[in-house]
């Protein structure tokens, strides 16, 4: 009963606080109360296993962890080359210079937020990830490398005598088809569904590691500005390995996908839904104190994962213009699997769409201290997160900057400063996207453009209307024949569709890629009859929703994928009851710590004075 009556305070407080709230809002403007709960109480009984295998029961090994990337056309790779495709091409270098050098920046023309290319990031990290082969090839292997050579007049990174950018190749499994013709394909090291592993992990050993194993609920590093992920000590061998651990030495955060470290943003959205998976795992827990920790885990994880599905196919999809057939239910002959196409080249476009500054921002939406930074900064780091206001600077000012838009250029930081300034490990994204695809033996621009049925390109004018965008592919490839050229630079080039920020290459090959992940998965939350009860209130889960139950942001725009900095059109909000942290800088700690040394010193001189005078009284007459 006592609990329930400080639950009831608690609620009444907020409620108070939220028509606070409405009454300060301005009129005409309407504001949405962002639900929180999905009440289902249904044990799972059917669940994503944590290495993606079993899931289609007809072809139980679809969309595990291991499996090969597929293509939607046949492989250019030259066994005379070393296996690279498409190697009558230039140097990829030199189309960087060419194409990608962005002359101004250049936002994106509907008005898409920073959210657009992060959960780009976030879904593909759910999705996909092939490893190279630096350091797994074995003790005696040698790791096959492709290196991108740099000219000496090179007008960023020339060096006397030329230089080169490293480029270690992904692993490869040979792979011999029914008409004996050898070819090589990319095991994906990640589960294919989007099942949440980007949180949870895409074995059990991850999983395990990343459990509390009480009460349903994952681990964490406490924070005075919230709950991070949780940290490895230095002397644990049993912690998932994490990628670009080198570069960020400050703290060892741990998260489901390897990747999670890389820069504050995306690792902020992985803080997010670690916080939400422990905030659903309490509610269910309160509701049901008779299940147990696997019962609790199991649903919270499965919720998770169903949100993941409803934001990406409800939100990100439809705000980059891409429109999927209508849902129709599962078919169990559709292989999620995904293409190379789609992994090293069409859903690298969110490169382009990165900038070169980042925001973070207060409840005003003005710049906190360091606020504005270079997008550079914001790499191998995690201080900003730790020290310098947590994960709500960093949302703000995701959901208010408006990304570059969706073309050929590359902001100066990832085209030239990639792991460093040129000249100390700098490197240019541009190249390596490209390399990339060549490196999968992904067909030239045309014939990905002929295995989805689209028109022959015979001249540049059929990618684009922009004269300077087709002179720049003109001087990079030549006029010979403009559909022989890379497919990552050709989808980059094309014009968009209508109300789209995808040419219609690009655009076909991700819904290609989203409809096979939709309608081949059994546990789709569109599909999965333990979600029944709650399957509207997932769908009107937006991530917006997700931000303000996790932050101590009050108010937000509902849609967070489009750009906004007016307060008045913060239109989601959740009335909370913020208690802001007091957290001293070093020069404060210092300061304060020689205050209280020379008051301590002071004190004890009194002490000493008092005792010796009065031990001296003691000894006289009276």
């Amino acid at each position: 009963m006592g609990g329930r009556g400080h639950i009831g305070r608690r609620t009444r407080s907020l409620l108070a606080i939220g028509l606070c709230l409405i009454l300060l809002l301005p009129s005409g403007m309407s504001a949405t109360l962002v639900p929180t709960d999905y009440n289902t109480d249904v044990k799972p009984v059917n669940f994503y296993s944590a290495n993606g295998s079993g899931v289609n029961e007809e072809h139980p090994e679809w969309g595990q962890a291991g499996t090969l990337l597929g293509r939607v056309a046949n492989a250019s790779h030259d066994p005379e080359a070393n296996w690279m495709g498409l190697t009558d091409l230039p140097n990829t270098r030199n189309i960087s210079n060419i194409v990608c050098a962005e002359p101004m920046a250049i936002q994106d023309e509907r008005g898409l937020s920073d959210y657009n290319w992060l959960w780009g990031q976030f879904i593909t990290h759910e999705i996909d990830f092939t490893l190279t082969q630096n350091g797994r090839v074995g003790g005696t292997g040698t790791p096959e490398q492709a290196n991108i050579l740099i000219s000496e007049d090179d007008p960023q990174m020339g060096a006397p005598g030329g230089s080169q950018i490293r480029f270690f190749r992904s692993l490869y499994v040979n792979v011999t088809d029914d008409l004996g013709i050898q070819t090589r394909e990319h095991p994906n090291s990640i589960t294919t569904w989007i099942d949440g592993s980007s949180v949870y992990g895409s074995s059990i050993e991850t999983s395990n590691w990343l459990r509390t194993f009480e009460g349903g609920k994952l681990k964490v590093s406490p924070n005075p500005w919230g709950d991070l992920l949780p940290v490895a000590q230095d002397d644990d061998q049993t912690a998932p390995p994490m990628s670009f651990v080198g570069f960020s030495a400050d703290v060892r955060f741990i998260a489901g996908d390897s990747r999670a470290n890389e820069h504050i943003a995306l690792m902020s959205l992985h803080v997010l839904f670690i916080r939400e998976h422990n905030r659903l795992a309490e509610e269910i827990a309160e509701r049901n104190p008779d299940w147990t920790d696997e019962d609790i885990y199991q649903l919270a994880r499965k919720l998770v994962a169903a949100q993941i599905q409803a934001i990406t196919y409800e939100e990100f999809l439809p705000s980059l213009g891409v429109t999927l057939v209508p849902y129709s239910g599962y078919n169990s002959s559709i292989n999620p699997q995904v293409t190379s196409s789609f992994a090293t080249v069409a859903f690298r476009m969110g490169h382009s769409q990165t900038g070169d500054v980042f925001l973070r921002l207060d409840e005003n939406r003005e710049p906190i201290e360091n606020g504005v930074m270079d997008l550079f900064d914001g790499f191998w780091t995690t201080r900003p997160v730790t020290e310098e206001g947590g994960i709500a600077p960093i949302l703000r000012g995701v959901a208010a900057q408006t990304q570059a838009a969706n073309d050929i250029y590359y902001g100066e930081d990832l085209r030239n400063h990639l792991f460093g300034m040129p000249g100390a490990g700098g490197m240019d994204l541009c190249a390596i996207d490209i390399q990339r695809g060549r490196d999968h033996g992904v067909p030239y621009y045309g014939d990905v453009r002929a295995a989805f049925g689209l028109d022959q390109i015979s001249n540049y004018s059929d990618i684009t209307s922009d004269d300077e965008v087709a002179g720049r592919l003109a001087e990079a490839y030549g006029q010979q024949d403009p559909g022989h050229i890379d497919p990552y630079i050709g989808m980059l080039a094309e014009d968009h569709l209508p109300d789209s920020a995808l040419g219609e290459t690009m655009d076909a090959v991700i819904r290609d890629q989203f409809i096979r992940l939709r309608d081949g998965d059994p546990l789709y939350y569109e599909n999965d009859p333990e979600l029944e009860g709650v399957e509207q209130n997932l769908s009107e889960t937006r991530l917006s929703h997700i931000i303000l139950r996790n932050t101590e942001i009050q108010s937000i725009q509902c849609n967070v994928f489009f750009a906004e900095t007016n307060l008045d059109n913060l239109d989601c909000y959740l009335p909370k009851e913020i208690t802001s942290p007091v957290v001293e800088n070093k020069d404060e700690s210092n300061i304060r710590t020689i205050v209280l040394g020379l008051i301590g010193l002071a004190v004890l001189g009194l002490l000493i004075i008092g005792f010796f005078g009065a031990t001296s009284k003691s000894a006289e007459p009276e």
